[in-house]
């Protein structure tokens, strides 16, 4: 968990690393409490001081960022005070669900794009759609490609504005990839391709690493499955648009690639959660995995030099499944009483040069074109490897894929402990696949 960043007296500023107290079942809780009709009871007079509370998730080179930014906005609007606090991401939702449910949700949330219509939905978020254009208070657009700004609309509403741009690709370590006699993996490359690596990487590792690490326990990762195969994981209408024998083919697909020892063993798969910390590749066990590409810079200070490439596909596929997404989002709660402040500070946040430069890649590639164009002479490693392959897919990027209805979120978590108890043999994949279709069906039904 990250370390708090110690405040200075001129800004009292606040920074709070929340804990976590709480689980999914809180924000239930919160969204009864969260009306679609709530309405800000109004905004302080112009020459009044304005005291903002901004909330998000991340690491501490992220928080060092983000506060540089922070003193800059003040130092240039008088009278506005930002209030911050951050934690990890595991205790960032427990925490801003329990300020939701007792009526203190921050004037500014952080928001992941799997959760931004949940809450949403539940009268948590201000419309921002009346806010956008030019203006004090208003947040420009002009520079955001508009497949980014539609990541943070629900039915036709702007609710958030996307930080940073990301894509996914197979992150990989190219001196394992060359020492097993292998060329780099580029476009076109197939699941049959990576079956062949596979072994080669195995034989020339000793048996100590496998090519790749399992991606069977990651709804992310049956989403751009999906995308391949011409679906996805919900219709814009909030319905499933996959069926029951889909996932089945997923998950038969995915414990057999482990089975021959292509991807990682159940052992590894089930301690992996995605994070650098717990990462096969960064640990040595795996030559490569999937991931959002805006992580290289990660891989690079936790594991070393990496490369990307494209998602493999079935022989013939036209696509690899990558799409047009965003690493986070910010949005303006409801019930704020400063929505024209908050607004404002999101314009500067995303849209000013010099914060972009303070910025830099902390948040993903910035989604304004301008600002990502301007520090782009800056990059090194994994920032720079991360531009020059998102620059080289973007005329093959999908759109982004409808995000998860109310109740969504649950089978995030239900998916990974369904898959767990298909790798260590607790269930089969045809009773796995049926219990967690009908989860998802649940929770989407019930939320």
């Amino acid at each position: 968990m990250p370390s708090p960043i110690q405040h200075t007296p001129r800004s009292r500023r606040r920074i709070a690393v929340a804990t976590l107290a709480a689980g999914t079942m809180m924000f239930a809780a919160a969204c009864g409490t969260t009306g679609s009709t709530a309405a800000a009871p109004g905004t302080a007079a112009a020459d009044q001081p304005i005291t903002l509370t901004f909330s998000w998730w991340g690491n501490d080179d992220r928080a060092i960022a983000t506060k540089k930014v922070i003193d800059l906005y003040e130092s240039k609007n008088p009278g506005v005070t930002i209030e911050t606090s951050y934690a990890a991401d595991t205790a960032y939702w427990p925490k801003l669900a329990t300020q939701v449910a007792g009526g203190s949700a921050p004037d500014i949330m952080q928001m992941k794009l799997e959760l931004l219509k949940e809450y949403a939905g539940r009268g948590v978020l201000a419309n921002l759609t009346g806010d956008l254009g030019a203006g004090a208070g208003k947040i420009a657009t002009s520079q955001i490609p508009q497949q980014y700004l539609a990541a943070g609309k629900v039915k036709g509403v702007t609710y958030g504005l996307p930080t940073g741009r990301a894509t996914q690709g197979f992150i990989y370590d190219p001196v394992v990839w060359k020492n097993a006699g292998l060329v780099p993996p580029a476009a076109g490359w197939t699941w049959d391709d990576l079956r062949a690596a596979g072994k080669k990487i195995s034989a020339s590792t000793n048996g100590s690493m496998v090519a790749m690490s399992d991606f069977g326990n990651d709804q992310a990762w049956f989403e751009f499955w999906l995308l391949q195969h011409g679906k996805s994981v919900y219709t814009d209408a909030g319905k499933l648009n996959f069926t029951e024998k889909d996932l089945a083919k997923f998950w038969t697909f995915t414990l057999g690639l482990s089975k021959s020892g292509v991807t990682t063993a159940p052992s590894v798969t089930t301690a992996n959660d995605w994070t650098m910390q717990n990462s096969p590749l960064v640990r040595k066990l795996a030559a490569g995995e999937v991931n959002n590409t805006s992580l290289a810079s990660a891989y690079f200070q936790s594991f070393g030099q990496v490369a990307i490439a494209p998602i493999p596909a079935d022989a013939g596929s036209t696509t690899t499944g990558s799409y047009a997404g965003v690493t986070q989002l910010l949005t303006v709660s409801q019930k704020s009483q400063h929505k024209a402040a908050a607004t404002k500070f999101i314009n500067f946040f995303i849209n000013d040069p010099a914060a972009g430069k303070l910025l830099g890649l902390v948040r993903g590639m910035p989604a304004n074109h301008s600002v990502l164009d301007a520090i782009a002479p800056t990059f090194a490693a994994g920032d720079k490897i991360t531009y020059n392959f998102e620059n080289v897919m973007a005329k093959d990027l999908l759109p982004k894929p409808p995000v998860a209805p109310q109740g969504g979120s649950t089978s995030l978590t239900d998916f990974k402990s369904t898959y767990d108890e298909i790798i260590f043999g607790k269930t089969t994949v045809t009773d796995g696949a049926a219990q967690m279709y009908q989860k998802f069906k649940d929770n989407i039904s019930n939320p």
